[in-house]
Order: C-alpha cells, then sequence, then structure tokens
C-alpha cells in the first residue's frame, strides 16, 4: 500500500511538473525564472498569482515588461499563436507565428485578460478584468472589453476613483459591522486613510505599507501633506456612517 502510495505521489509530480504548476512558486520567484528565460522584465513587477498566470514561454525573449506592472490572478501573455496549424492542415504549408508583446510602466492587467502577439501597451494603463488585448493601446488610459478598447483617459478615470471612495468605504464599513458586529480598523481601511488622514497626522504601518507601493513614496507623502481630508479622523469618519 505504501509503495501504491509512493508511486502515485511519484506520477503526480511529474504531472504538475510536466504542466508547471508549482504551487510553492513566489511572485518574485516567478519574474526572476521569466527574467533567466530571457524576458525583459523592470522593477517592482508583481505577479499575485503564478499558478494561474500564463506567460508564453516558447518566446521569452519577445517580452518586454516595465516597472510597477500588477498581474492579477489568470492573466494570459501570449507571443505567438498555433492558428496556423489549421492553415496547414488545408494547404499543406507551414507558416509561422511570432510578434512582441511590450508592457509600459505603471500598468495594472484585469484579472482573466489576454494579451495576444504583437500588441503594445503603454505607460499608464489600467486594463479591464476579462479584456482580450489585440491591439495596441496607448499610454494614460482605461481599456477593456473583447476586443480591448480604450474607455476614458485616465485623469477621467482618477477623478471617478475620487468621487467613489467616500461611497465605498461606507460601504464597507457596513458589511464589516453587519458581518463582525464591530467596526472595521486601521488595517481594514488602509486604503481608504486618504478620507481622514492628513500631513499631521502619525503614519501606521498599514498606511506606510501602501504609501510604499509602487517606487513613488516621496509623491505620496507630499500628496498626504496636501491632502484636505473631510473627516477629522477615522473615528469621525466611521461615527457619520449610519446604517442603511
Amino acid at each position: 500500500m505504501n509503495f501504491i502510495r509512493m508511486a502515485g505521489k511519484k506520477v503526480k509530480q511529474k504531472i504538475r511538473a510536466f504542466l508547471g504548476i508549482q504551487p510553492s512558486v513566489t511572485g518574485e520567484q516567478f519574474v526572476e525564472e521569466l527574467r533567466k528565460q530571457g524576458a525583459r522584465i523592470g522593477e517592482r513587477v508583481v505577479v499575485f498569482d503564478p499558478k494561474s498566470t500564463v506567460i508564453d514561454m516558447t518566446r521569452p525573449y519577445m517580452l518586454e515588461i516595465g516597472d510597477d506592472v500588477q498581474i492579477p490572478f489568470g492573466v494570459s501573455i501570449l507571443t505567438h499563436g498555433y492558428d496556423w496549424s489549421v492553415l496547414k492542415g488545408a494547404y499543406g504549408e507551414v507558416l509561422g507565428s511570432a510578434g512582441k508583446v511590450k508592457i509600459g510602466n505603471n500598468v495594472f492587467i484585469g484579472s482573466r485578460s489576454t494579451i495576444l502577439k504583437g500588441v503594445t501597451i503603454g505607460n499608464n494603463v489600467i486594463i479591464g478584468a476579462c479584456s482580450l488585448v489585440n491591439k495596441d493601446i496607448p499610454d494614460n488610459c482605461v481599456a477593456a472589453g473583447n476586443p480591448c478598447r480604450v474607455i476614458m483617459p485616465l485623469d477621467e478615470y482618477y477623478q471617478k476613483r475620487k468621487d467613489a471612495q467616500e461611497k465605498e468605504a461606507a460601504e464597507l464599513v457596513r458589511c464589516y459591522r453587519k458581518v463582525y458586529d464591530k467596526a472595521p480598523g486601521e488595517k481594514e481601511l488602509s486604503e481608504f486613510f486618504f478620507l481622514y488622514t492628513d500631513g499631521n497626522a502619525p503614519i501606521n504601518e498599514y498606511y506606510e505599507r501602501q504609501m510604499r507601493n509602487l517606487g513613488n513614496y516621496e509623491e505620496t507623502l507630499e500628496c498626504l501633506r496636501d491632502n484636505k481630508p473631510f473627516f477629522t479622523s477615522m473615528e469621525d469618519f466611521l461615527n457619520r456612517i449610519n446604517e442603511p
């Protein structure tokens, strides 16, 4: 019985290796391996879930990723296509397929999005979830869809997010109270601290961590110093949220 279990374990290990499924691999290790294979990847690139991320390893030298790129669950990046197999079956010719993929600086790629060969994504770009990126996306915009298209300029989305902050934070508080019968703390509200914090308030570890995301801590610190929050404190914010 032990022999059977050991044999089964070895088979599973071989299958995992064949499929490239390595649950223990961290995002940092995943990025470093891509670099070793020839991909050009900048600083502070985050792969949140390596085991669900598909990077075309047939031509890693045709992949270029800039600084501060966020790659969440289920993203696929392809530098070739195998659709020519159908053409070979129909006409007999072998017609190769390859295309460089370039992703600029400060880019977020939404979950379960696919980037096809030959695509360039500019700087300061947000790609919506489940998008099929089959053409170039310019700088400073939000793009989404199948096929992916520009939805709005980045500055318009910036204002939209600023306007939505208070409402979304309040919804978070109500949901948290309902489930846990208490108010959320600094950790749970760490993405929303600009609503009630300015440069005169102490910066705790949770806020500090958010400020150190990406590579512009000093710029974020300057924004905090200039911030004029509507609420005087986190307690003031929490006290003003009524139950629905």
